[in-house]
């Protein structure tokens, strides 16, 4: 049955999940099925972002389970698709804190930019800035898959730096102005 699910995507160019016997519990291999032969497949990876990023051999004695059109994946192949409108050198990263972040703050609201705040202890928070006073901010959250994420308010004096315009801003970016696509 497995081997007809390979022989199907490859046929249809079908954007896959494999998890192998090699992988932690959740992780899987994406991409598209390159050549089915003997006892494996090749599969075309591709990362989070769309962009290709190797062609592994899987044997069919490793594979746990093979995962077809599910969310994640839907987005990946849009993200794959538009992969082109990523620009790589557009990220802004600013390491300051506190107050000393207020002066971008007035921009990246207008803009309506995806930021991504970092905080001590490697924790970071992304959406787009709404409000702030002298003490606080206010983010409308947004989730990696573009989702809205509910609205958050943070001490300025707990931020340790920001990020716009990064891949990640993109992708999400694009992921939320093209939700409709998955709904």
């Amino acid at each position: 049955m497995k081997t007809q699910l390979l022989i199907n995507a490859l046929q249809t160019r079908t954007l896959i999940g494999i998890r192998t016997t090699m992988l932690e519990w959740g992780k899987r291999i994406i991409g598209f099925i390159d050549e089915v032969a003997g006892d494996y497949c090749v599969i075309n990876e591709i990362d989070e972002y769309g962009f290709f990023i190797g062609k592994p051999h899987i044997h069919f004695g490793d594979i746990v389970n093979i995962d077809i059109d599910d969310p994640y994946q839907k987005r990946l192949m849009f993200l794959h698709r538009h992969k082109d409108a990523f620009d790589i050198d557009a990220r802004l990263t600013i390491w300051e804190k506190g107050a000393k972040l207020i002066p971008y703050f007035d921009e990246l609201i207008k803009s309506g930019s995806i930021v991504t705040l970092f905080f001590d202890e490697d924790d970071y928070l992304t959406g787009c800035l709404s409000e702030y006073s002298d003490e606080e901010l206010v983010i409308d959250c947004v989730g990696s898959d573009g989702d809205e994420d509910g609205r958050s308010c943070y001490p300025i004096d707990k931020i340790i730096g920001l990020r716009y315009n990064g891949i990640e801003e993109q992708k999400i970016k694009l992921l939320r102005d093209n939700r409709a696509v998955f709904y």
